[in-house]
């Protein structure tokens, strides 16, 4: 590395920031010698670090990689103050020093020149970070009154935004908001994505979006991102009336959608199928949607339409794998399991390692008669997946279906040894006993479920009704309702 320092080296003006990383990687792993400069440098860092991110967990590996940048930068730069300010936060992030010592260090810094704008963004950025909010808001501020540039604003407005967002202030946040928007820089496309991104299940998201909507009052993705935070925290109601109000002020095919696919959790089909419909009416190339059409249709016992749809999506998109399940699906309830078992073969092709498809096949194999290959499947996934009740559920369920209760029991219990106190397997090996003629052991499986979590208790009951003429059954399950 003779020639590191070799400031004459070529500077290759790197194009964006991965082209960056590689090449300092490449330099680091094959000791080759290239120019970087210190903007090169904070970059890295702040790439490796994911410094502007909000809340995060930066991995031993990645610290590492962090402090190698900086020692590397500072051996070339060693009278850069920016690379000296990031030196001390990193000794903070790796519990180098604490928090007294770190904002010492910050308060011993010479007062920083307003020409030195990105190293006071930085400071303030640190600040923000540490949990020293006036700080961060009296550097931001200051760099606001003295920027002209309307980009730069922005970005500020952004940082302020998130103080206040930390202080949960929505109306100092909706202040920011239209600051930015006055700009013409940013949409409201961008800004409220954005700003539902960053608020996603914090607490001063719905005061934002309620407040975004009464100033907004005609901006359909104010209210579209009100309906995503109704939905966020299963409001659902309140979710669907928002989501209405985008509807009926924009012919965007956006609000539909998500309404649609609100209504399909909320258990209403025929409405959420409807919506689909007019999406697809209102933008055609929105062909993914087919797909979800022919899953509502088939949960409304609709296969044929649902087949329909099903070809459609795969007419489209030959790779959808979702729909190539669903068409096998569907053929299966139809009894057609040579050709389900065909669409499920071109799934496996996409996804080779798709949990669905090898249930589902597992599922024909046992129709056709091909049980060892079912079981070979079940006891593989078991092997891949562990801790997937489902597995266990699907590969215990087979043997019941066999009437081999016992080995269903033996089945579900290697599962709940694995995921200790599951209580679907609880409930399930109960089921498996009852059915099996062993009441005792029963009763003392269904105790254990509802002791676990009384809520699944239709897990249990659906999945044979008849316990329910079991007398200690039925007089468990009555106190449990109140009845």
């Amino acid at each position: 590395m003779d020639d590191f320092l070799n400031t004459e080296e070529e500077d290759f003006g790197w194009s964006d920031e991965n082209e960056l990383v590689t090449q300092y990687e490449n330099m680091m792993r094959n000791q080759q010698s290239v120019f970087f400069d210190v903007d090169d440098y904070q970059e890295l860092y702040f790439y490796y670090m994911n410094f502007y991110a909000d809340v995060y967990f930066i991995s031993s590996e990645l610290l590492a990689k962090g402090r190698a940048v900086l020692h590397a930068a500072l051996a070339q730069y060693p009278n850069a103050e920016i690379l000296q300010l990031l030196q001390t936060y990193h000794l903070y992030i790796e519990n180098r020093i604490t928090r007294v010592m770190l904002l010492e260090r910050l308060e011993k810094l010479p007062p920083p020149k307003l020409e030195q704008e990105h190293f006071l963004h930085v400071l303030a950025h640190i600040y923000r970070q540490i949990g020293e909010p006036n700080k961060a808001f009296s550097l931001f501020s200051n760099l606001l009154e003295n920027t002209d540039l309307e980009e730069d604003r922005v970005i500020l407005y952004y940082e302020i935004m998130m103080l206040y967002e930390m202080a949960e202030n929505a109306h100092q946040v909706l202040e920011c908001c239209q600051n930015i928007l006055k700009t013409g820089t940013v949409t409201h496309e961008v800004l409220f994505g954005e700003m539902y991104e960053y608020f996603f299940l914090k607490p001063i998201a719905l005061p934002v979006f309620e407040l975004l909507t009464k100033q907004y009052t005609f901006s359909m993705y104010a209210w579209l991102y009100l309906g995503k935070t109704y939905a966020d925290i299963m409001l659902f109601d309140e979710s669907v009336q928002a989501l209405n109000y985008a509807v009926a002020i924009s012919n965007h095919p956006m609000p539909l959608i998500l309404l649609g696919r609100i209504l399909a959790i909320a258990d209403k089909p025929l409405e959420a199928f409807d919506c689909l419909q007019e999406a697809l009416q209102r933008d055609p190339a929105q062909v993914g949607l087919y797909t979800e059409m022919g899953e509502l249709l088939y949960s409304l016992d609709d296969t044929q339409r649902a087949m329909h749809f099903f070809t459609l999506a795969i007419d489209a998109n030959n790779n959808d794998i979702n729909a190539l399940l669903g068409m096998a699906l569907a053929l299966s309830s139809l009894e057609r399991y040579d050709d389900s078992i065909a669409y499920i073969m071109r799934a496996k092709k996409i996804d080779a390692l798709s949990l669905e498809a090898w249930l589902l096949l597992a599922d024909d194999y046992i129709e056709v008669n091909r049980d060892n290959e079912a079981v070979e499947i079940f006891q593989q996934l078991a092997k891949q997946y562990p801790k997937d009740v489902d597995i266990w559920l699907s590969y215990s369920n087979y043997y019941a279906m066999v009437e081999d209760f016992e080995q269903a029991c033996t089945v579900a219990k290697q599962g709940l040894a694995i995921l200790q106190g599951n209580p679907y397997l609880l409930y399930r090996i109960a089921n498996y006993c009852f059915l099996g003629g062993d009441i005792s052991q029963g009763i003392t499986y269904l105790r254990l479920a509802i002791h676990t979590n009384s809520h699944y208790i239709t897990f249990f009951v659906d999945y044979d009704e008849n316990v329910m003429q079991i007398p200690e059954v039925a007089e468990i399950i009555h106190l449990l309702k109140g009845e």
